[in-house]
């Protein structure tokens, strides 16, 4: 019966096929490369990988994050090793209330003040689509995240800024640039590597959302004319937004309640904005069905409220939750988890065709280093239980027939060190 609810909603791992999922995602790339339409924006980034360390030198950094706005200033010492020098953190502006476009770059500027003495160089990561320019500006596409400051889309955030640190008397940095987190995470990997030229370098996030980001020979891209065919850039994918998926009626329900119905629907499949919802919503289901009683009715509710973090704790058999469990459920207890963890499973299956995606292409583009690195970020990677073990068994299958090797670097305030090493090498 379990089997069967899975499969009517289309919920099973092996609904989803790694091959055809893959050569989806890699026309989808090629066709946003193009300038084509394609739900992959393949945004150029204008930075690349640097060929010198930065050595002896210091960057006021900034992080616009999921929930959280992160202010810093790291230095690279003569090792080239980054450290942090001055740490803050606070709101993001727009996540709890509305927010005008002046309030937005004002609330910016408070955070940024403390820092600004002890740099000319700022690198800004900027954790949502944001169309860069080749002065390095960025220009918001849209908002994600249910971030509530609609007077800043369209907007060019570092003009913003500075005239925003104008109003207020304070000098602008002489050499600023943006750059989305996960570009940033591309970058910090660099530094895991103590910024080896053997490598590939990919960023991927998935926590709060989720995105994919790798280095791109200039001459492939063709949306981007006019471009040194001889150099390379990092491309920010926006995976998130990856629709060749087939989805079932509970995916579609829960995409009808977000603020952005019909957008962003592979991350609503994977990452830990929504996978509680999801999985709270199918026991629900489960529950009408019959599939499981009256146990899921407290599940349904925790999950709801608790999110990502109680899945895990279902998953692992945590104590946590095993009280909402009846005593007596011991067998639906199993029914439950048997459910949760198809949907987790299905959801490592289509992480790793996303992480699988620019290394194929790469591969296929006839690149002749054999190394990738991947500098994976967020929550729901490295915390979800199991999820890691799930999705780098799956990436590796993918990956045999192409002999590449790739590792996972898990960097410290990944992006944070990115900007820093962005801005410097800028």
């Amino acid at each position: 019966m379990c089997q069967k609810f899975l499969s009517k909603h289309h919920l099973l791992a092996n609904q989803y096929q790694a091959r055809d999922i893959l050569a989806a995602f890699l026309d989808e790339m090629k066709r946003g490369l193009a300038g084509q339409p394609s739900s992959l924006a393949m945004i150029p980034s204008y930075v690349s990988v640097p060929e010198e360390a930065p050595q002896d030198e210091k960057i006021v950094v900034l992080d616009a994050g999921g929930t959280h706005f992160r202010t810093a200033v790291v230095r690279f010492d003569r090792d080239s090793v980054p450290r942090m020098d001055y740490f803050a953190d606070h709101p993001m502006p727009g996540v709890t209330a509305e927010v005008s476009r002046e309030e937005f770059f004002d609330l910016i500027v408070d955070y940024l003040r403390p820092a600004l003495r002890e740099s000319r160089r700022l690198g800004f990561c900027f954790s949502y689509p944001a169309l860069i320019d080749p002065q390095r500006d960025g220009k918001l596409l849209c908002w994600t995240k249910e971030i509530k400051a609609p007077g800043v889309v369209g907007e060019r955030i570092l003009a913003n800024l500075s005239r925003a640190l104008e109003r207020r008397g304070l000098e602008r940095p002489a050499n600023m640039v943006i750059l989305n987190d996960t570009v940033a995470s591309l970058l910090a990997g660099v530094t895991a590597t103590g910024f080896s030229p053997e490598y590939n370098y990919l960023g991927f996030i998935l926590g709060t959302g989720t995105n994919t980001a790798y280095i791109e020979s200039n001459a492939r891209i063709k949306k981007a004319p006019g471009l040194p065919a001889h150099e390379s850039m990092a491309i920010n994918c926006e995976s998130a937004n990856f629709n060749k998926l087939d989805r079932g009626d509970i995916d579609l329900a829960l995409d009808r309640t977000t603020s952005s119905p019909s957008q962003y629907i592979f991350e609503k499949m994977i990452s830990g904005a929504y996978l509680g919802s999801l999985c709270s919503r199918v026991l629900q289901a489960a529950a009408e069905e019959g599939v499981v009683s009256r146990t899921a009715n407290a599940l349904v509710e925790k999950l709801e409220t608790l999110g990502t973090p109680f899945l895990g704790d279902i998953l692992a058999g945590a104590p946590e939750s095993e009280s909402a469990f009846a005593d007596e459920a011991g067998q639906e207890r199993e029914t439950v988890r048997t459910i949760l963890s198809e949907v987790v499973e299905r959801a490592a299956v289509l992480t790793a065709c996303n992480v699988a995606a620019p290394i194929v292409n790469l591969a296929e583009a006839g690149s002749r280093k054999k190394k990738y690195c991947v500098c994976a970020d967020g929550s729901v990677f490295y915390r979800l239980h199991s999820f890691r073990e799930r999705a780098e068994k799956h990436l590796t299958e993918i990956l045999k027939p192409y002999g590449v090797e790739y590792k996972i670097a898990q960097v410290e305030d990944a992006p944070l060190i990115g900007a820093a090493v962005a801005g410097l090498v800028a």
